[in-house]
């Protein structure tokens, strides 16, 4: 996961460029929402501006980094994510469906109403891959505090201090102060105290350790890369390992977060990052969907 830096006024400008009506068409649909105080539609707009998250995201799924079609062909591979949930909200984690799971800190009650007034606020839109938003996100979403007011701005409800991150914004926290990896496992930024929970209930609640597939994209990322590191640190890089490089740091790249936290492993443990770059090649070579014994 990383962050998409955009001022309001220019996604604002960038949804208009799809249809200069449906900021007009969305405030109206907000008036009666707010109205009737809770979600009700027969009919929605919002998978209108699906295309102009896409793009902001590199055509990347907002919350597992992985890389899908333009949206001249990609959009049926996208959800339009709710980040706070339109209607009810369900607590997390569900006993039921996370047994065992449990943290050392509140995740927050449910709410029958959810965030209507949010149906139409675009910074409450994320474009999310269909795993994350239907097998994982669902109508979840954990706070350490009281959940906000009905008719909150997107600002004041940072007061709910939400354990997720929304990565889009001028605003918005990177989430690589929140997570990073280790060859290709996900593992909180901090050591420790409340941050590093923060971290761990990400990593948890959309599973990115959990999927073989994630893995093995980001190893494939890793095998692409390693390389050129590895020529520059044993001192024969060519010009073009020493480009490949220098463009490890692209947004666009799939599991960007996991390639940068590899980069920067060759500075601080060059003998741990050679290794992880033999075991993610052996790794793809591999017949079976198991992480070799460096990696798991």
């Amino acid at each position: 996961m990383i962050k998409y830096a955009i001022a309001e006024a220019k996604l604002v400008e960038a949804i208009a460029t799809v249809d200069p009506r449906w900021a007009a068409k969305a405030g109206r649909r907000t008036k009666q929402l707010v109205s009737q105080g809770h979600y009700a539609e027969k009919t929605t707009i919002w998978s209108l501006v699906k295309p102009v998250f896409m793009t902001l995201q590199l055509n990347k799924c907002v919350f597992c980094e992985r890389q899908f079609e333009s949206p001249l062909y990609g959009t049926i591979e996208f959800d339009l994510e709710h980040f706070r949930p339109k209607s009810t909200v369900v607590p997390w984690p569900d006993p039921e469906k996370h047994p065992g799971r449990a943290y050392p800190a509140l995740t927050g009650t449910g709410a029958q109403s959810g965030y209507f007034w949010l149906a139409y606020d675009p910074l409450n839109y994320a474009a999310s891959c269909k795993v994350c938003n239907t097998t994982f996100k669902l109508s979840y979403f954990p706070v350490a505090a009281e959940r906000g007011a009905v008719n909150a701005s997107v600002t004041d409800l940072a007061l709910e201090k939400p354990w997720l991150c929304y990565p889009i914004g001028d605003q918005a926290e990177d989430p690589e102060t929140l997570v990073t990896f280790i060859a290709t496992i996900a593992v909180p930024t901090h050591a420790d105290g409340p941050v590093r929970l923060r971290g761990q209930i990400i990593i948890d609640f959309f599973g990115l350790n959990e999927r073989e597939q994630l893995h093995r994209d980001r190893a494939r990322m890793i095998s692409l890369f390693g390389p050129a590191l590895l020529a520059r640190a044993q001192g024969h890089a060519s010009a073009s390992d020493l480009e490949l490089i220098a463009c490890m740091e692209q947004p666009n790249l799939p599991h960007a977060g996991c390639l940068r936290a590899y980069k920067r492993l060759w500075a601080t443990d060059a003998a741990l990052a050679q290794q992880i770059f033999e075991q993610c090649r052996l790794y793809m070579l591999s017949e079976h969907g198991t992480l070799p014994p460096a990696i798991d």
